[in-house]
Order: structure tokens, then sequence, then C-alpha cells
């Protein structure tokens, strides 16, 4: 069974981010950890409509406080809705990222 202190510096950025660990896996520990007495906050609050998802992903970009997990979030969430629509705005951060990562 992991330490406490490991349930502490586990964050909901960081398991996003984990290979195999998928929304199922991630709420799981989640839940789990919470159990033990640690909380782990979502990178994205639960709820809300995918429109306002982006709008709170947009504004964070714009503000200079968007993190990869937030991103890595919000498609998985889109893509668990079917959605088939990414606003302009969002696409061209994203593409903003990727050309500054492979620069």
């Amino acid at each position: 069974m992991p330490s406490r202190d490991l349930l502490r510096a586990l964050t909901a950025e960081r398991l996003a981010t984990a290979r195999n660990c998928g929304p199922h896996t991630m709420r799981e520990i989640v839940d789990w950890a919470q159990g033990c007495g640690v909380t782990i906050k979502p990178v994205i609050a639960p709820g809300g409509s995918l429109s306002q998802m982006w709008a709170e992903l947009i504004a964070n970009a714009s503000a200079g406080s968007l993190s990869g997990a937030e991103i890595a979030g919000a498609l998985q969430r889109s893509i668990r809705r079917k959605s088939v629509r990414i606003p302009i705005a969002f696409q061209v951060i994203l593409v903003k990222i990727l050309l500054s990562s492979f620069e």
C-alpha cells in the first residue's frame, strides 16, 4: 500500500498525463485516495457544458495559466461526449503549443 506522502504527491495533472491512466482509472485512484484521507482535486471541474469548458480553457490560455493536463482532460471529455466541435480559438492555442514544442 502506498504511503500517504505518495498520495499527497499525486496530482490530477500527473494522473491525467500518466500512461494507461484513463478517466475510469483516474476516478478509481481519486476515490481510493479520498478513502485514505487525501484529496486530489480534479483538473477540470465535472459537469457543465462543453462550450463553458472551452471558454474557461481559452480564458486560462489567454492568462498564461493553461496546463497540459487541462488540455488533455478537455480533449478526453470532448471525446467521451462524442463532440466533433472544438472552438477555433482553442485550435489556434493547440497549434501554437505544438509548434513551440517542435522548434
